[in-house]
Parts: structure tokens; sequence; C-alpha cells
């Protein structure tokens, strides 16, 4: 790791998830993760480069956290063995980790939910102070499990 890096992760990490960076590097170390990060946010840009320097997929929140839900991050995630009728035998088969606006993050785990699939969900809500450009953010990690099949 380069000292650039370095400082970066350092950077984001310890003031955008604050006390909660051991389990977002966890999470960002599993095979199968996916980054979520609204740029707009001050820890954004450290963010994305974080998840960009892992080889992580990363995916900006845009104006409509749902549409991203059900056009890319849905698809993804289902398209991995976590959600096949099979899966593979791996307890945490997909991670989705970021760091979004409080909104965003109450749509996401609403959806995320939703799916049925999330076995874990840790979070850090963050305040920010004055400007109007940068308001509170949440660093998260899902993660999902594959789904139990009942027969009926």
């Amino acid at each position: 790791m380069d000292r650039r890096t370095f400082m970066l992760t350092g950077a984001c990490l310890s003031t955008a998830a604050g006390s909660a960076w051991p389990w977002l590097a966890h999470a960002a170390a599993r095979s199968n993760t996916v980054a979520v990060v609204d740029s707009t946010l001050a820890y954004g840009a450290a963010f994305a480069g974080y998840a960009a320097h892992r080889q992580l997929p990363v995916f900006e929140t845009g104006d409509d956290i749902g549409a991203l839900w059900y056009t890319t991050l849905a698809p993804l995630l289902c398209a991995t063995p976590a959600c096949t009728p099979t899966p593979t035998p791996t307890f945490l088969s997909v991670s989705l980790i970021g760091l979004t606006r409080a909104s965003d993050y109450f749509v996401l785990n609403q959806l995320a939910k939703s799916a049925g699939q999330v076995i874990e969900n840790e979070h850090s809500h963050e305040q920010s102070a004055g400007s109007d450009r940068q308001h509170g953010h949440v660093a998260f990690a899902f993660a999902f499990a594959p789904r139990v099949l009942h027969e009926s």
C-alpha cells in the first residue's frame, strides 16, 4: 500500500465511519462486495477512492436510491450464488457497503430487508454541522446470506 492510499483510506474510515471502521473494513474484504456512495458528501470521494482501491464495484446514489436498487443493486446482488436455489456453502456471500445520506440509507435498509436476505446490518450515523451541501451521513455494511427456501 502506498502512502497516498494509506492516507485516503485512513481519513475515510476514521472520519466517515467513525468507530465503526472494523466492521466496514471486514465487509469490504469479502469477495463479493458492492459499494454505494454519495459523492456530494464530505467524505464521499474518499470512500469512493477506498472502494475503487479495493477494486469493488462502486455505484453513485444519484437522485433516486430506489431506482438504483431496482435497476442495478438488486439484480447484481441476486446474480451471486447467494440468491440461487442451490447456493454454494458460504455463510456470508454478498456484502453491500456504503456512505450515503441518512434518507438514502433508510430506503436502502428497507429495500434490503424486504429482499429477505439481510443477516448483518451495521451502521454509523454522523451529523455534520454548518454547510447546506454537507448533510449527515451514514456509513453502513449489509451482509446477505443465501435465502432459505421453505417447502409448503
